[in-house]
Parts: structure tokens; C-alpha cells; sequence
């Protein structure tokens, strides 16, 4: 592709971009930000309507709305499914104009949670439905079985001997490394798959775990109600989006957190999405958070978004903790100068 082709596509997929988020400024911010004239972008827009990439539509703010092309299965658990089969024939074909490196990250995906859905749902149906533009392709997986928190919590009821709420179910998700069924299956597969979506979220008896999403109940909730209106119970559903020009590689995100030798020895911790009420205060909060992080070799506690820490939490986490396992890195990221500054209080020993 020569530049000005390039220059010509990054132009339109801008203005795409703009249309598609309903941005009713779109026309005057791809000719400020291009520096190109307002005939020309009107041009790319009778382009795209001639192509069918754009259709107009009265009721959005633009005037405008992508077009989508979409499919949908339904899969009985009653047979016997192989996630590969199902990916390889039903799903690819789809996909095949997308990139290369999106298509190996769907690959990926798709068949880690489908697998999940086969194996670790006890539901009856599973239903699967693709949603494809120029820019994006979203894929939902549902299934009517028991519901993935309500798993989790009842393995880790078991396991602490305390009871789990649907948060500390959340939560373990984040960490990774969680598996019901450890001589099966490693607890990596949710964990990676999030990280290479360019939004992923999981619904799921009324709550959320979501990973890169500006708006996570928007993405669920426009899935939802294509279900919904078909009366299907619903246990689980995980929507994801990503690119289909995506330049992400799936080995470049586990090279983020896992090594060759030693395997996925580093996590991330959200810790304003992990805290009930998002702000971490209280000791209780941070020994919920540390269970099972000895697991790891580095783990980074993001604080975006996050105002203020309490001296407890902090104490727990970065002087108690780090006390009993001082070959780890506990590294705080994204924090203001209050998180920071009580950081460096608690592992001065001022307590």
C-alpha cells in the first residue's frame, strides 16, 4: 500500500471511528485533525455509502450508522462439541477478511471461551453471535447453564472455608491462575483471552467482569438484548470486540505476564475495579486481594482512577505481605502522589 493510500485509509477509518461512536462533531474534527477540506471528507462519506461501509440512519445523532453484517448458532449440549470444529467451520468463514493477526487472536479466544461454555457450564444450549463492520467484529457466547460466578464462588467457598461473594468471584478472575478443575485446565484461558480483545466482557447473574471497555454495560447490554428477546435463560455471556486490522499480536501479550522457562508468573491487579466501593482502605479488602498472589513472581496493583489509599490496605499489601514473600515485586502503577506517598510510608516501617 502506497503512502497516500495509507494516508486515504487512516482518514476514513478516523471518520468511521467518530460516525460509528455517534460523534455529531465528526465532520469538523477529521478535517481539523487531517488537515483536508470539507468537500473531501464528504467525498469519503458518498464513497462508503456507494461501498455499503456506511448507511444513513435518521434516528442517530450523525445521520449515519455502519453497516453490519451478522450470523448466529445455536449449539446443543447434548452432542458432542469440539470448539476447533465449531471455530474453523462456522466462525472463520466469517472472519476472512480481517488481518492475519486478527484471525489468529479470534482463534485463540473463540476456542478458550467456547471450551469454557462445553465444558465448565452444565447448561443445556450454547448460542454464539457475530457482529461485523468496517472497523469492528464483536462476538457474544452464551450459554444457559449454571453461570461463571456462581462457579467460582462455590469453589472458593470450598476452598477458604469462608463465603464468597460474586466480587471475590470477579476478582479472581483478574488475578488468573483460577481453575475449577486444575488437573484440566490451567485458569490462563479468561485471563489472556481479555487481554487481547480490544474490549471483553463477562455477564453474569446481573454483574461484570470487563477488561479494556469504556463502556462495559453498553457492550453487554446491546448483546443482552438480542438474547433477552428470545426468552434464552441465560447463565453466561462473553462479549468481545476487537479490530479487524487490529496490529496486536497474540505472543506479544503473553509475552506481558508469562516467560518460556517459567510460564505466567505476572498479573495486574485493577484495584479500583476490585474494591466494592473503589477506594482500597481497609486490611479485609487487601487480604481478598492477596489470596493466592504468592502464585506469582510480579504483580502490578493499577491504581487508576484511585484517589486515596488507606494506611491499612496499604500496610497489608506493601509491608506485611512483601514481608512474607520479599522475592516478589509489588509494583504500584498509575498512582497519584497520595498513593505513592503512602507506598513509601508503609515500606519505611511508619506503622
Amino acid at each position: 500500500m502506497s503512502f497516500q493510500e495509507e494516508k486515504r485509509e487512516s482518514i476514513k477509518r478516523y471518520m468511521l471511528e467518530k460516525i460509528r461512536s455517534d460523534d455529531t462533531e465528526y465532520l469538523q474534527k477529521t478535517v481539523e485533525n487531517f488537515g483536508i477540506s470539507v468537500t473531501t471528507v464528504k467525498r469519503y462519506i458518498r464513497d462508503c455509502m456507494e461501498d455499503g461501509i456506511l448507511q444513513e440512519k435518521k434516528d442517530r445523532k450523525t445521520g449515519y450508522t455502519l453497516g453490519v453484517s451478522e450470523k448466529e448458532f445455536h449449539y446443543s449440549c447434548g452432542e458432542a462439541l469440539s470448539e476447533d470444529r465449531i471455530f474453523y467451520t462456522d466462525i472463520l468463514p466469517f472472519l476472512k477478511d480481517l488481518s492475519d493477526e486478527s484471525q489468529r487472536i479470534w482463534g485463540y479466544v473463540f476456542t478458550e471461551i467456547m471450551n469454557n461454555a462445553i465444558e465448565h457450564a452444565r447448561g443445556e444450549v450454547i448460542g454464539c453471535h457475530i457482529k461485523k463492520d468496517s472497523l469492528y467484529t464483536e462476538v457474544s457466547i452464551i450459554d444457559d447453564g449454571i453461570g461463571i460466578f456462581r462457579n467460582i464462588k462455590e469453589h472458593l467457598s470450598e476452598r477458604t472455608g469462608q463465603r464468597a461473594t460474586t466480587e471475590d468471584a470477579i476478582l479472581e478472575l483478574y488475578k488468573g491462575k483460577f481453575t475449577s478443575d486444575s488437573s484440566c485446565h490451567s485458569g490462563e484461558g479468561i485471563f489472556f483471552s481479555s487481554r487481547m480483545m480490544r474490549e471483553f466482557v463477562i455477564w453474569s447473574d446481573s454483574a461484570i467482569y470487563s477488561f479494556g471497555c469504556g463502556d462495559r454495560q453498553q457492550l453487554a447490554e446491546s448483546h443482552l438484548i438480542a438474547y433477552y428477546t428470545r426468552l434464552m435463560k441465560i447463565g453466561t455471556m462473553v462479549v468481545m470486540k476487537l479490530e479487524n486490522q487490529t496490529k496486536r499480536k497474540a505472543k506479544e501479550v503473553f509475552d506481558m505476564y508469562a516467560t518460556v522457562d517459567e510460564g505466567f508468573v505476572q498479573t495486574m491487579i485493577p484495584v479500583k475495579e476490585v474494591c466494592q466501593y473503589g477506594e482500597p482502605i481497609a486490611r479485609s479488602q487487601a487480604r481478598r486481594i492477596l489470596y493466592r498472589l504468592e502464585q506469582f513472581r510480579k504483580v502490578e496493583f493499577d491504581f487508576d482512577g484511585v484517589e486515596f489509599m488507606g494506611q491499612g490496605f496499604a500496610d497489608e499489601v506493601f509491608r506485611v505481605f512483601q514481608n512474607q514473600y520479599p522475592d516478589m515485586e509489588l509494583v504500584p502503577v498509575n498512582a497519584n502522589d497520595t498513593v505513592l506517598g503512602m507506598v513509601k510510608h508503609v515500606r519505611a516501617g511508619k506503622c
